[in-house]
């Protein structure tokens, strides 16, 4: 079964429109497990960019029923995050309510020591979080003093144990469990199978793509990689709902579950917002910028998936035929699985001349390109997605992209498509992009009349209804004799 969200909020099942309804009392919780990982201060991009949207949309949210939360392994639970959490993921305004303050070295102190006594045979890791919270995420001699002395603390806590000495009582957690959580790519992806099992409580996912279940030979060997399948079905046969921002991936996942013998999840279609060219709004950067010399803009982790690889052998083709393209440039932090590019490269230095990988840019230089780019290539061999392809719609540049359905789809079938292995036919494109203004121009008026960016207020707006609607499904099902 199949639930898409119309523009009115309602909730459409099988063709029969209704309205969402949940408890009161229903806690929904976005976590921030996999954002928190990231390096503060670094740009975003891909899923990062849309797990920090999501964060930052429930942080302002006003609606008390919202949480963020991130995952402790060693407790096998979502909890909401400390205040120094609070002030690595958040990037705007946070709703005043939820905006914890540090209570102080004292009082965190007495906190982390009753979380030692309620589960004292938690790891080190446990340590080193609790030893945050009191230093209010501040690294240093205090912090690495606190961290020995929680340690100390909690080997007390196990020979008193294990010596048959009365225990001392346990602090008593105050924090509330979350009802529903949609859960970070990172749990759906991380080693520790606890993260996506019946005791952490009720579960959500953001589907972003099946890339590792479906083509496992362009995301790498790693553990997080090979379980992907297996933790993605564990988490539909649970009852976990699916939210999908390509109708493409909603269809793949529903055929996926049933090739597995797993019924079919719900899925829930929300609109991926333009979360860069928002921010270009903001700052009132979003006209045309014209450069002396005209570039083409491919956006996207330099990985074998992306197909930066056939970029690099048309520029080489063009070089040896004398053909003038203008400079490719490659916005993107260097990946995986890159060392037939990176050989090609060498063997090929001259292509330098004509190529430019920047590595990982900022929301401010990534915009700069967007505005003053001729046109934009996107020749991924699958996608969940395809951010950089409709980031260049978002900003009125015309694009090539490869046939992958949910770069199509992305695109709104305005774009020209050529299969991701056809050099021939990607490099006729590239030529013809180049030089023939006029079809250029018709391109890029094509998407002005026909493409409009999408706030994240709307993508917002629809996942918090997907999730309000699930976690009453959930509550309807429970709550039946």
């Amino acid at each position: 079964m199949t639930v898409e969200r119309s523009d009115a909020g309602a909730v459409i099942e099988d063709g029969k429109t209704a309205t969402p309804s949940t408890s009161a009392s229903a806690t929904l919780a976005i976590d921030a497990t996999g954002l928190m990982l990231w390096p503060a201060g670094k740009g975003l991009a891909g899923i990062p960019r849309v797990e920090s949207f999501l964060v930052n949309a429930a942080l302002a949210d006003p609606d008390p029923c919202v949480e963020v939360v991130a995952f402790r392994p060693n407790e096998g639970k979502f909890r909401p995050l400390a205040p120094y959490e609070l002030d690595h993921v958040a990037t705007g305004r946070i709703s005043p309510h939820r905006a914890k303050q540090w209570p102080g070295r004292r009082t965190a102190l007495s906190q982390a020591l009753a979380a030692v006594r309620q589960q004292p045979w938690h790891k080190r890791e446990t340590d080193r979080h609790l030893a945050k919270t009191v230093t209010s995420g501040r690294k240093g001699a205090a912090y690495q003093a606190t961290q020995l002395l929680i340690r100390a603390y909690r080997l007390y806590q196990r020979a008193r144990i294990r010596l048959c000495v009365e225990p001392d009582a346990p602090g008593r957690s105050t924090e509330a469990e979350p009802g529903l959580v949609l859960i970070s790519h990172h749990v759906l992806t991380q080693q520790d199978r606890s993260a996506v099992s019946s005791a952490a409580g009720k579960l959500a996912l953001l589907c972003h793509d099946l890339i590792p279940a479906l083509r496992p030979d362009l995301v790498g060997s790693g553990i997080g990689e090979t379980r992907f399948g297996s933790y993605l079905e564990q988490l539909v046969r649970s009852g976990a709902p699916a939210f999908c921002a390509s109708d493409e991936v909603g269809a793949t996942l529903t055929d996926h579950m049933r090739k597995a013998g797993v019924s079919a999840p719900v899925v829930y279609r929300f609109p991926m917002p333009s979360i860069l060219h928002e921010t270009a709004s903001r700052m009132g950067a979003t006209s045309r910028i014209e450069t002396g010399e005209p570039f083409v803009i491919y956006c996207s982790t330099i990985e074998v998936r992306k197909n930066h690889i056939l970029l690099a052998r048309i520029w080489q083709q063009a070089l040896e035929e004398g053909v003038k393209l203008p400079r490719l440039v490659c916005a993107g932090r260097w990946g995986w699985m890159i060392e037939p590019l990176r050989a090609y490269l060498a063997v090929h230095p001259e292509l330098l001349q004509s190529v430019t990988f920047t590595g990982l840019v900022s929301d401010e230089e990534l915009i700069g390109y967007y505005r003053s780019a001729a046109f934009g290539v996107f020749p991924s061999h699958i996608e969940g997605w395809g951010y950089g392809a409709s980031e260049c719609l978002d900003f009125g540049v015309p694009v090539i992209v490869s046939t992958a359905p949910s770069l199509i789809e992305a695109t709104g079938g305005m774009m020209p498509a050529i299969d991701p292995d056809d050099q021939a036919g990607w490099y006729a494109a590239i030529r013809k992009m180049a030089e023939d203004h006029a079809w250029r121009s018709a391109l890029a008026g094509r998407i002005a009349q026909n493409h409009r960016p999408t706030p994240a207020s709307a993508s917002w707006a629809a996942i918090k209804a997907g999730l309000k609607e699930s976690a009453a499904r959930q509550h309807s099902e429970t709550a039946a004799p």
